[in-house]
């Protein structure tokens, strides 16, 4: 049997607020990172209740899948309830780790990764679309897109896991401001003070000009 713990720290960087949200469920080994859709509104409400949401509903459900499913459904409506349209949501990635098998639900570009071994794996994909009108990528797949104009994208993994393995849950605010590098050099040199490594991850990249929010979890599998 596995000791399993959480740690987590988010941060509002160079942003005028906060829509990042996470969840730590110690008796269920179910963590969780929601990034509020930017450009949006009220993207804070949307993460809030996409992890809200996952605790309250998985008491009723073993898969993870249709949890998700409940939560966009419900994401949309508050948002066209309360803004007469759909102009809120937010990624959602959870990790829920049963026995020794690990199983991953994520919509967005919020990610998870698994350290094992001193390599470092992501497991989640970036549900992004370039769009020429901006540029640029755009996300795809979000709790709270309207179906008309995509079809919401689940995407689902699993993993056996060994003792002494690593989960790194995480907005975006983290990966896209802190080179890989740098993270694995922190991983390698704390990652017996798991407290301090996420200080010390979340700090770094919150001081990159004009930061997003940064969030990040950090599980320990022993």
């Amino acid at each position: 049997m596995f000791t399993i713990k959480g740690y987590a720290k988010s941060v509002i960087g160079g942003r005028e607020g906060n829509q990042d949200s996470f969840l730590i469920w110690p008796e269920r080994n179910l963590f969780a990172v929601a990034d509020g859709v930017g450009g949006g509104l009220k993207g804070d409400v949307a993460s809030q209740m996409s992890v809200a949401g996952l605790k309250a509903l998985h008491e009723k459900s073993v898969e993870l899948r249709p949890v998700f499913e409940a939560i966009q459904n419900s994401v949309l409506e508050e948002s066209i309830r309360t803004l007469g349209d759909a102009l809120m949501g937010s990624t959602l990635t959870a990790a829920l780790v049963d026995g020794d098998k690990l199983y991953v639900c994520h919509v967005g570009d919020s990610r998870c990764y698994l350290w094992r071994g001193g390599n470092i794996n992501c497991l989640t994909t970036d549900h992004e679309i370039f769009d020429d009108n901006i540029g640029g990528p755009v996300l795809a797949s979000y709790m709270g897109l309207p179906p008309e104009v995509h079809a919401l994208t689940i995407q689902e993994e699993s993993e056996i896991l060994q003792a002494g393995d690593r989960l790194l849950l995480c907005s975006d605010g983290l990966y896209k401001q802190i080179t890989e590098d740098r993270l694995m050099d922190v991983i390698h040199s704390l990652r017996i003070e798991p407290e301090k490594l996420v200080d010390v991850l979340v700090n770094e990249a919150s001081q990159v000009n004009h930061s997003d929010n940064v969030t990040m979890i950090w599980v320990t599998i022993d």
